[in-house]
C-alpha cells in the first residue's frame, strides 16, 4: 500500500501547467519561424524582379545605342516591352529628354524605368543614358 502512495505523489511527470507554457513557447518558436522564412521568401522575390529589370534595361539601352538618333527618339516603352518580350507584370517608361537649354538637338538624355508591382509594393528600377546625334 505504500508503495501506491509513493507512486501516486511522484514527481515523474507532466503537469497541465508545464504542457501549457511549453505548447506557448512552441508556438511563440513557430510563429517567428515562419515570420522569418516569410521575410526571406519575399526578400527572394524581390531581389530576383531587381535582377531581371537590370537585364530588360541593359538590354533596352544596348539597342538604343546601336540605332540612330533619329530613330531612338522614334521608340517607346511599348515598343521595347514587345521587342525583347517583357512579361506583362512588368510596365516599361522610356522618355527622352533635352539636355540643358543647348539650341542645337544633338543631345538627349534617356529616361528609363521599368517598375514591378507584387502584392501592392512596387518596385522600381530607373537608369539615365546619354544619347548623342551622330555626325
Amino acid at each position: 500500500m505504500n508503495t501506491i502512495k509513493l507512486k501516486l505523489k511522484s514527481d515523474k511527470g507532466f503537469t497541465m501547467q508545464d504542457v501549457t507554457v511549453a505548447c506557448v513557447i512552441f508556438t511563440i518558436f513557430v510563429g517567428l519561424i515562419t515570420m522569418l522564412m516569410t521575410y526571406v521568401y519575399k526578400t527572394n522575390i524581390k531581389t530576383t524582379l531587381t535582377s531581371q529589370m537590370a537585364t530588360y534595361a541593359v538590354q533596352i539601352l544596348e539597342d538604343i545605342d546601336k540605332i540612330s538618333y533619329a530613330d531612338a527618339q522614334k521608340r517607346t516603352g511599348s515598343y521595347y516591352k514587345s521587342q525583347f518580350k517583357i512579361p506583362a507584370g512588368f510596365n516599361v517608361d522610356l522618355e527622352l529628354t533635352n539636355y540643358g537649354e543647348n539650341t542645337e538637338d544633338v543631345i538627349k538624355i534617356v529616361n528609363l524605368k521599368i517598375t514591378y508591382t507584387l502584392q501592392g509594393d512596387t518596385t522600381e528600377y530607373t537608369v539615365q543614358r546619354l544619347k548623342i546625334k551622330e555626325i
